[in-house]
């Protein structure tokens, strides 16, 4: 009876002590320390005993960029918060950015990375096309050529407007029949046949059985300015 009365004396006391110490693990690259600190600190005031975690990691995966959290109690006096933010791997032309896991999320536009390719494709697909477009980056990497924009439509056609250092990068246009394998076929003897030249192209169709056609920029030295066609 004397330790049973003990308890009840003691539970008001408990009920009442305080959370000292927030412990957040994890790395914080697009979300600030404030703006974490602001998504907790309006629960610490009810104590470690009576804050609901839940709520708390509720309010934590509200912020952009936050992709997954944990919150537990430590004893004594503490919370520990885990938090795992997106690492975005291309933009949506429909809004939003596409974490590497294939999911589409909403950060603040403001807050978009400069150098993030664009995916433009029918809507509800950009976890197909972020695929599709792992593949295309994979061909043309052992040549240097980086994406700046790969675009799918109900067209039956592939378009990859590459990243020139212009402001119209060349545009590779593909079928949707085997598209990878015929730009490896491509990327393994265009440096040999372009050269140099390659920023004066404006434009290569592969859709062609035995070839593939190319439209020369108007800038391109005289000579070369008509659309020629070459086979592999």
């Amino acid at each position: 009876m004397v330790v049973f009365g003990a308890l009840i004396y003691m539970m008001p006391a408990l009920s009442r002590m305080p959370i000292n110490h927030v412990r957040v693990v994890g790395e914080l690259r697009e979300i600030t320390e404030v703006s974490l600190r602001e998504a907790i600190s309006s629960h610490l005031a009810k104590g470690f005993f009576v804050v609901d975690v839940a709520a708390v990691r509720r309010d934590i995966l509200k912020l952009p960029w936050m992709k997954s959290v944990s919150v537990r109690r430590t004893w004594p006096g503490s919370l520990c918060v885990a938090v795992l933010e997106h690492k975005a791997e291309a933009r949506w032309f429909d809004g939003g950015l596409l974490a590497t896991d294939g999911t589409l999320f909403q950060p603040l536009p403001n807050s978009y990375p400069a150098d993030l390719p664009m995916l433009k494709g029918i809507s509800g697909r950009h976890a197909e096309m972020l695929r599709q477009y792992r593949e295309l980056r994979r061909v043309l990497r052992p040549i240097k050529w980086e994406i700046r924009q790969f675009t799918r439509t109900e067209r039956p056609i592939w378009e990859i407007e590459l990243d020139s250092g212009l402001d119209d990068g060349l545009v590779i246009v593909l079928e949707n029949k085997n598209p990878v394998a015929v730009l490896e076929q491509f990327a393994r003897t265009a440096p040999a046949i372009f050269g140099e030249r390659i920023n004066d192209v404006s434009r290569v169709d592969l859709r062609y059985a035995n070839g593939f056609s190319v439209r020369w920029r108007p800038s391109a030295p005289s000579g070369i300015s008509e659309p020629l066609a070459k086979r592999p």
